[in-house]
């Protein structure tokens, strides 16, 4: 079965270009087409805003443009000679009925140049009650009043029915007003003082010429189009057939501004208020990427060209590494058949290879002399063994013994002598638990107390031993004959020289998260015991303070200090409470003493 490693090369050159691959080349690339990427995405959106920002200033125009063209009609309404050939266009007034359209066509024309300064995209049909027409435009037609009458709309608007939204009519050669563009209209009425309708007013705005006159100079296959919120297709900025649009689009899900891309454009669309119809901008997205995706190819060419000379140099830099590595190989397996006794040669190696060299001449001094140190170390562990198990012989032959001198002095009568036997027994025998390291505090100072016992008979003199002790840490956990070893100094070197009753306090208390043992005598004093102090001396010290090392590490110490009328010595210890459990009808711990 085929797994990962199978796919991993096993010499070092090819690993290095391997490494290289994933490590380099290939973050490389991937880093390159993420930013490009992003680069895309951030352009289409700049793009984006940029066309909506457009495309709201064209929308407003149009809204604006509607607006002031209603508004023209108050013009017409509030002019009284417009009113009044209106009203009044029987003949034999001042001007015949050819001269009085005349004059009305020219006013219509100067409202045009008053309100729209450039140009204006905006027709006025008039239509009165003497079945007149007049028009601000040259109608391609002789227009036929009868046929302009009989349309719904303009029967509408002479029945006083509301006509003021925009609509849509087509123009074209068979328009009844004569006229070619498809305009958006709106019919006003004029009324006289008594509110009879004498005239109807269409005003047309021609929405295709304004488009393509409101949008820029089109680039790059852009398109815009007017179109309804159905999709249908009003009118378009060009009639080339390349850049044809659907119709009907498809708008469902149009916001009322946004933008989205579809089928390689980017289309950009603004909703006109008024109209309810959208300006769509459709933009190629192939004209907007064509310098990035150039920028891109001369990128990759450029990456490519890099990764093959580094490969080139991988493949000389691995060679001058691999070539001495397999010299070294055989060296070495020359080494395993010799039994580290070889060394290879230093002066023929340089740089890092040498720096290699050095080192494996120094492992192997190393490594053999490791092993002539583990070799003693066994000889000496074996022998230690031989040696323990012998001395594990004199202590029980000793309990025998004192046993058998206690035995013997209880029939003879004699008290001390069974009280020294029972405890140097236990003394002895807590000696020999070389498994426990650790026993309860209340045992370690029964320990003590019966050591003092013994020294009290041995010196045959009177010292006072005085234990303060909180309950609670009766079952702290200390090292095995921690006490005995410095009432022993007290006694050995602290009372020697002094005519006083001798005195040692042994106090125990818990500071924060750590057990502290005071012993303090009121001997001869620090200064005094070291002036004539033994070689011995302090061997038991020096024992105990390893052994605190070795039990708690950096958190057992042990100091010793003069004090005013003697010495002080203090030990520190992790607090470790250990409550026995009880076995039967005793107690007991694991593991422990007592």
């Amino acid at each position: 079965m085929w797994t990962l490693r199978h796919f991993i090369p096993q010499t070092l050159k090819y690993k290095l270009f391997l490494a290289f691959l994933l490590v380099i080349l290939l973050p490389i690339i991937v880093l390159n087409m993420t930013h490009v990427q992003k680069f895309e995405t951030l352009m289409k959106e700049q793009v984006s805003s940029q066309n909506l920002e457009q495309m709201t200033t064209i929308t407003s125009s149009l809204g604006n443009l509607l607006s002031v063209a209603e508004k023209t009609f108050t013009l017409i309404e509030q002019d009284s000679f417009i009113t009044a050939i209106l009203k009044h266009p029987e003949a034999g007034l001042t001007y015949s009925f050819v001269q009085q359209k005349l004059k009305v066509e020219e006013k219509f024309n100067a409202i045009n140049n008053s309100v729209f300064i450039a140009n204006s995209y905006v027709y006025y049909t008039v239509l009165d009650t003497k079945e007149l027409v007049y028009t601000s435009y040259w109608p391609n037609r002789i227009l036929n009043y009868s046929g302009l009458a009989a349309m719904p709309r303009i029967q509408d608007a002479f029945q006083g029915k509301s006509l003021s939204k925009w609509q849509l009519e087509e123009g074209g050669a068979s328009s009844e007003f004569g006229i070619q563009p498809s305009l958006l209209t709106m019919y006003k009425v004029l009324r006289d003082e008594n509110n009879r309708i004498y005239a109807v007013v269409r005003i047309g705005v021609d929405y295709q010429s304004w488009l393509r006159s409101a949008i820029p100079s089109p680039a790059n296959e852009e398109l815009y189009a007017l179109a309804s919120s159905e999709g249908e297709i009003y009118a378009r900025s060009t009639t080339s057939n390349a850049l044809e649009l659907p119709s009907p689009m498809n708008t469902q899900g149009w916001e009322p501004i946004g933008s989205k891309v579809e089928n390689d454009h980017i289309i950009s669309y603004s909703k006109i208020p008024d109209l309810n119809w959208y300006l769509i901008k459709r933009i190629p997205t192939k004209y907007l990427f064509h310098k990035v995706n150039q920028l891109q190819q001369s990128y990759m060419l450029t990456t490519l060209i890099i990764a093959a000379l580094f490969i080139v140099m991988t493949f000389l830099i691995s060679t001058t590494i691999t070539r001495p590595l397999q010299l070294l190989q055989k060296k070495m397996s020359d080494v395993v058949k010799r039994n580290l006794k070889i060394q290879l040669p230093e002066q023929s190696y340089k740089g890092e290879i040498l720096t290699f060299v050095q080192a494996f001449n120094n492992m192997v001094r190393d490594v053999e002399s490791l092993l002539n140190r583990l070799k003693e170390e066994e000889r000496n562990k074996e022998a230690m063994r031989f040696q323990m198990l012998l001395s594990q012989m004199n202590p029980h032959f000793l309990l025998n013994t004192l046993n058998t001198v206690k035995w013997l002095a209880i029939e003879m009568g004699n008290k001390q002598i069974p009280e020294v036997c029972e405890s140097l027994g236990k003394l002895l025998e807590a000696g020999m638990r070389l498994d426990v390291d650790l026993i309860h505090l209340e045992y370690e100072i029964e320990l003590a107390q019966r050591y003092v016992s013994i020294q009290k008979l041995r010196y045959d003199r009177e010292f006072e031993v005085v234990i303060t002790l909180d309950p609670e840490l009766r079952y702290a956990l200390v090292p095995k004959l921690s006490l005995q070893p410095l009432i022993e100094n007290s006694i050995y070197h602290g009372f020697a020289k002094i005519d006083r009753a001798g005195r040692i306090e042994i106090r125990v208390h818990q500071e924060g998260n750590e057990l502290v043992i005071e012993v303090e005598d009121n001997g001869a004093g620090l200064e005094k015991t070291n002036s004539s102090a033994s070689p011995g001396n302090g061997i038991a010290l020096k024992n105990l303070e390893e052994r605190l090392a070795l039990l708690f590490r950096k958190q057992g110490s042990i100091s010793v200090e003069s004090v005013p009328t003697g010495t002080l010595v203090r030990i520190r210890t992790l607090c470790l409470l250990s409550p026995p459990y009880l076995k039967g009808e005793s107690l007991h711990v694991d593991g422990s003493l007592g």
